[in-house]
C-alpha cells in the first residue's frame, strides 16, 4: 500500500512539475543576497533583457516567414536562454584569437519557446521576463499559422511559464507596456481585426485594427478590448502623459471623412473624440510623447493630444512634407525620422529638417541615446552624433539580421552569421544567425551556444 502511494505522489509531482516548470536553475541575486525583483518595467529594445549580471536572450535568430520554417527544429537553437555576463569562459582547447566567434560556456536554457526572431518584445518586471513568441496553437482547420504572436512570461529561474494570450500579426502590429489611468502597468497590443474566411469572389475590405490590454503585476488581469476595428492606431509610450490609444474609424456623419477617438488603456472608457470635417482622410503614422503624427493630403502634421481641440492640417502644424515618413524617433527635443529617401532631423517640432549625414548607408533606424542614434543594414551597426555628425562603427563586416537590437547602456545586441574562426582546417557550413554583444570600441563577441555540426 506505502509503495502504491508513492507511486501515485510522484505521477502528481511529474505533472505538478509539467505544468509550473522544474525550478534548475538559479535565482538572480543582488548584492545582498535578495532575490531581483524590478519595481519598474525596464525595456532594453525588445531582444534581450538584463537581470542582473544575467542577460536574457534568444540563442539564435528564426525566420518564421520561410515556408521550411519548423518549429520544433528552430526552437533546438533559437530557444530562450541566459547567461551570467560577470562569470563565463571558453573552452580549453578555444584559441585566444577565436574568443570572439566562440560560444562562452555557462549558456543555460531558460524555456524552449522560441525567443529569437523578427517580432520579439522583452521586458523584465517584478521576477518576470515577459516576452513574445510564435503561436503553436492550430487554427480551426488544424494548420500551423506561426504568424500569430504570443505574449509569454515567465520567473527569471525558469518556473511559472504563463501565457497571456495569442494575436493575429501584421506589418503594423504592435505591442507595448505602459503605466495606465490606475497607475498599474498594462500590456496594450495592436492587432488586425481576425475576420473569418469569406468568399473567395466577395470584393476585398481594407484591413482594420483591435487593441487589447492586459493588467499585469502580482496577478494577471484578464485581457480587456479597448478598440474594435480601427483603421490606424497610435498607441502611447512611456513618455506619455495622456495614457490613452488614439485611433481613426469611419465617421458617422457624411460631412466627415474620418473620426478621431482616443480610449483610457485602464479602463477602456473614451476620453475624447476629435471631430472635425476634413474632405480627405486622416491616417495615423506615429506618437511620441504626447505628439501624434499623421498624414493628411500626402503632408505629415502633428497634434499634441493633451491640448483642446481637434486635429488641426493647418500650415501651423505642418511637420513634414512627404506622403509618410517612418523610423520616427526622439533626440533630445527633437526628432529624427526616415522621410521619402533618407533619414532627417528637426531640432524640434517646428524646425526645419536637415539630412542626417552618414546615415543613408543604414537601413533601420534602431533607437536613440542622447545625442546619439544608432542604426544598422546588413553588414554593420553605428552610432551617428546628431549634433557633430561623428560616426562609430560597432561592428562591421557581418552577415547582420539588420533592425532587431537590444541595448543596456554598455553593451548592444545583434544576431549575426558566426564569424570565421583562425587556424581552424574546416569550420562547418552554419547559416544561422546567432546573439553577438558589441562595445562602443568595436569589440564584439558571440554570446550564444552554436549548434556545432
Amino acid at each position: 500500500m506505502k509503495n502504491k502511494f508513492l507511486k501515485v505522489f510522484a505521477l502528481i509531482f511529474c505533472v505538478a512539475l509539467l505544468l509550473t516548470g522544474c525550478a534548475t536553475l538559479s535565482d538572480v541575486k543582488d548584492e545582498n543576497g535578495n532575490n531581483i525583483s524590478f519595481g519598474e518595467p525596464v525595456y532594453f529594445q525588445g531582444q534581450v533583457a538584463r537581470v542582473g549580471d544575467y542577460l536574457y536572450y534568444g540563442n539564435a535568430y528564426s525566420d518564421i516567414s520561410i515556408d521550411a520554417f519548423n518549429y520544433d527544429n528552430e526552437k533546438q537553437s533559437s530557444y530562450l536562454a541566459r547567461l551570467d555576463l560577470s562569470d563565463y569562459d571558453f573552452e580549453e582547447d578555444v584559441l585566444d584569437v577565436n574568443y570572439k566567434h566562440s560560444s562562452p560556456t555557462g549558456v543555460e536554457k531558460v524555456s524552449d519557446k522560441l525567443a529569437g526572431y523578427t517580432n520579439q518584445e522583452m521586458y523584465a518586471y517584478g521576477e518576470y521576463l515577459y516576452f513574445t513568441s510564435a503561436n503553436v496553437h492550430k487554427t480551426s482547420n488544424m494548420l500551423n499559422d506561426y504568424s500569430r504572436v504570443s505574449l509569454f512570461r515567465i520567473r527569471f529561474n525558469g518556473t511559472s511559464l504563463e501565457e497571456l494570450g495569442t494575436y493575429t500579426h501584421d506589418e503594423n502590429s504592435q505591442i507595448t507596456l505602459v503605466k495606465g489611468s490606475d497607475e498599474q502597468y498594462h500590456f496594450v497590443i495592436v492587432c488586425p481585426t481576425d475576420v473569418e474566411e469569406t468568399d473567395e469572389d466577395a470584393p476585398e475590405k481594407d484591413a482594420t485594427y483591435d487593441a487589447f490590454s492586459i493588467k499585469i503585476g502580482d496577478r494577471l488581469g484578464k485581457e480587456k478590448k479597448l478598440v474594435s476595428e480601427a483603421k490606424t492606431i497610435a498607441l502611447p509610450d512611456q513618455n506619455s502623459t495622456a495614457k490613452t490609444v488614439v485611433y481613426t474609424t469611419d465617421p458617422e456623419s457624411e460631412r466627415m471623412a474620418t473620426a478621431i477617438k482616443s480610449v483610457d488603456v485602464a479602463t477602456g472608457d473614451e476620453v475624447t473624440t476629435y471631430d472635425r470635417a476634413t474632405e480627405k482622410e486622416i491616417s495615423l503614422i506615429d506618437r511620441v510623447g504626447d505628439i501624434v503624427l499623421y498624414t493628411y493630403e500626402d503632408e505629415v502634421y502633428y497634434k499634441n493630444v493633451t491640448a483642446n481641440g481637434t486635429f488641426v492640417p493647418t500650415v501651423a502644424q505642418l511637420f513634414y512634407s512627404a506622403s509618410s515618413i517612418s523610423d520616427v524617433c526622439q533626440v533630445g527635443e527633437g526628432y529624427v525620422f526616415k522621410g521619402t529617401k533618407e533619414y532627417v532631423y528637426k531640432a524640434s517640432l517646428s524646425a526645419e529638417a536637415t539630412k542626417v549625414e552618414g546615415a543613408s548607408s543604414y537601413k533601420h533606424l534602431l533607437f536613440a541615446e542622447g545625442d546619439y542614434i544608432y542604426l544598422s543594414s546588413e553588414s554593420a551597426i553605428a552610432r551617428i552624433n546628431i549634433i557633430t555628425g561623428d560616426t562609430q562603427t560597432l561592428a562591421s563586416d557581418m552577415t547582420i539580421i539588420s533592425g532587431e537590437c537590444g541595448y543596456d547602456g554598455q553593451y548592444i545586441y545583434f544576431y549575426a552569421k558566426r564569424g570565421k574562426l583562425e587556424e581552424v582546417e574546416e569550420q562547418p557550413e552554419d547559416s544561422k544567425h546567432y546573439l553577438y554583444q558589441a562595445d562602443k570600441n568595436g569589440n564584439i563577441q558571440l554570446l550564444a551556444q552554436v549548434e556545432e555540426a
